[in-house]
């Protein structure tokens, strides 16, 4: 990843965790508040409904009380019935009394706000049942049961009450089980009681006080799951619940404890308290944080790739300058821009560039200057060679021609010859040094590296054993008749190393093409199987009039042209060992004209 795209990224991973953690903050803190406002409202529910029972069995439990003292007017006849004696019981008087009495006990249970009332006498029999009809006169044992083991105080009953209802001009009556806050007594006078029963039916009044519309509903069941009081809404959920935690409030009813058994659950009321939308809250919460989060990573970026991009351009910049650096471009330099840590390194670079061309520049008349002091010593040591020669060969000629040899004619001619061949060196000498210090420089053009090749050895085919080992390189730029120079010199110099092996039929040039390393160049290689090239004149062989064939009349220029040509190409040659024992020529040259090889791949 370039260095725009790590800046970036770092500057986005800078924002987005303080942005995460906020967002994270946000939602556990509206989660909690939401959370404690919920366990509030739930435990202000439980008690609201709690009380409810309690205060509705409260109002039983005196309606109960109110009823048992010996001065109501209704117990109270009942009482004094009985203290009239059993002939006053048995007497038509008395039963029209009696049945009276059942008559006026629908008012009482009524004006008292009772849907539930039961007295019976000493021997429990029922004397009043307004609420049930078909328990009148029947013996009921319970209703003294009760009051005596609960002592009046409130308990939760199921009985059976008769409903009547008119259809028109005909009144129909139905027999229902209804769920009562129920409370017992008993009367007592003259060595005798009288118990009673009583109690409120249990309904949606009492759900009231906590339903609110879409936040809070309530239900009563029976113990067996048999709703008593619907919901308001449907349906009923299996269970609420908020992050994971149980949301039903259950309120258990319980029946009378009698003797030492505690009292059974009859029925329940069971609340549900609704989340509020907590979920759907913290999911706009999350999707209104996330655009905010995105909003600013979108500036972030914006802002950092601004940055990025100013930074960057300068270290472009830089780059170019050090890919100048590498061409040779002294001359280039890096605009400067502000007073920052990159503009400090871009003056520096500068600075550095301008005593890169200064040394370069003495340099290279130092170099020049030895350069042409090598030069001269090794074109005055060729030249001494045939000099010499010619002037033996006169000396020769002006010694026998004073004495008049007699066969001064014969000497005449091979002085003669000797002179000529020598001027001959003489002239090849002076029109390679010629050549050498006159060659032009490349003209570029696109050109099919490995077609070049084939053309290039096209002339020795049968000649000299060459292997060829083409890798399909891409096209590149290049001078053609320098690069056919390039590979003929390489081939001729492989073929003359062949001469120096014991049996020449085995000795074998391989030249070989393919890309380079990296996408930037391609790689052109000649070697063969001869003597190879002594360690100590490996550093030499590229050197003006270095030559190991003095004995042939080489100069030594035919690798110093080589090395030029590959120079003024952008490319470089080495030498090293073939695997065969010979000498191998690595030639590496760019794709494209002005690129440099920063690196070696080789």
């Amino acid at each position: 990843m370039k260095l725009r795209g790590r800046f970036t990224l770092t500057l986005v991973l800078t924002a987005l965790v303080p942005i995460a953690i906020a967002v994270t903050l946000t939602r556990f803190r509206l989660a909690a508040s939401y959370r404690a406002d919920y366990q509030a409202e739930r435990e202000n529910v439980r008690r609201v409904i709690e009380g409810e029972v309690k205060r509705l069995g409260s109002q039983v439990a005196d309606a109960v009380a109110s009823l048992a003292r010996r001065d109501h007017p209704f117990v109270g006849k009942l009482l004094l019935d009985y203290l009239k004696g059993a002939d006053y019981l048995r007497s038509d008087r008395g039963k029209d009394d009696r049945r009276r009495l059942n008559e006026a006990g629908k008012p009482v249970m009524e004006g008292l706000s009772l849907d539930v009332l039961k007295i019976t006498d000493p021997d429990d029999v029922v004397l009043v049942t307004p609420h049930y009809r078909p328990d009148l006169a029947a013996t009921d044992t319970d209703v003294r049961v009760r009051a005596t083991d609960t002592r009046g105080k409130p308990y939760f009953a199921r009985e059976q009450v008769t409903r009547e209802r008119v259809d028109g001009a005909t009144v129909s009556t139905s027999k229902e089980s209804i769920l009562v806050a129920e409370a017992a007594r008993t009367a007592h006078d003259a060595g005798f009681s009288i118990p009673l029963l009583a109690g409120r039916q249990v309904g949606p009044d009492l759900l009231s006080t906590v339903r609110r519309a879409g936040r809070v509903d309530a239900r009563i069941v029976w113990a067996d799951g048999t709703v008593i009081v619907p919901p308001l809404a449907a349906p009923w959920p299996s269970s609420a619940t908020i992050d994971g935690e149980a949301g039903m409030i259950v309120v258990d009813l319980v029946g009378p404890a009698l003797g030492n058994k505690p009292g059974e659950r009859v029925a329940s009321i069971q609340v549900v308290v609704s989340d509020g939308g907590l979920e759907d809250t913290l999911w706009n919460t999350t999707l209104i944080s996330i655009g905010i989060a995105a909003g600013s990573l979108v500036v972030v970026i914006g802002i950092g790739l601004l940055v990025a991009r100013r930074t960057v351009r300068d270290l472009d910049r830089l780059v170019e300058g050090s890919l100048a650096a590498a061409r040779g471009d002294l001359d280039h330099r890096v605009p400067v821009r502000g007073d920052d840590e990159v503009a400090a390194v871009a003056t520096s670079f500068n600075l550095m560039m301008e005593d890169l061309q200064t040394s370069k520049e003495r340099l290279v008349i130092a170099e020049r200057i030895a350069a042409w002091q090598e030069i001269a010593r090794r074109l005055a040591h060729e030249i001494k060679n045939p000099l010499t020669q010619i002037q033996m060969a006169m000396d020769t000629l002006r010694k026998t021609w004073r004495i008049k040899h007699p066969k001064f004619d014969e000497i005449l001619e091979e002085s003669t010859t000797t002179v000529q061949q020598e001027a001959d060196r003489l002239k090849s000498i002076v029109t390679e040094f010629s050549d050498f210090a006159r060659m032009p420089k490349p003209e570029f053009h696109r050109i099919e590296l490995d077609e070049l090749v084939r053309s290039s050895l096209a002339l020795y085919q049968g000649a000299v054993p060459i292997e060829l080992a083409l890798g399909g390189v891409p096209a590149m730029d290049g001078d053609k008749h320098q690069l056919t120079q390039v590979i003929l010199n390489l081939v001729e110099n492989a073929r003359d190393a062949l001469t120096h092996r014991g049996d020449p039929t085995t000795g074998k040039i391989v030249v070989s093409t393919r890309a380079g390393e990296t996408a930037d160049r391609v790689v052109l290689m000649v070697e063969d199987n001869g003597p190879g090239v002594p360690h100590e004149v490996k550093d030499k062989v590229f050197a003006p009039y270095f030559t190991t064939k003095h004995a042939k009349g080489g100069t030594g220029l035919g690798l110093a042209i080589v090395h030029r040509i590959v120079s003024d190409h952008g490319g470089r040659i080495t030498i090293t060992d073939a695997p065969t024992g010979g000498a191998r020529f690595v030639i590496e040259l760019p794709l494209r004209n002005g690129t440099a090889l920063l690196a070696s791949r080789i």
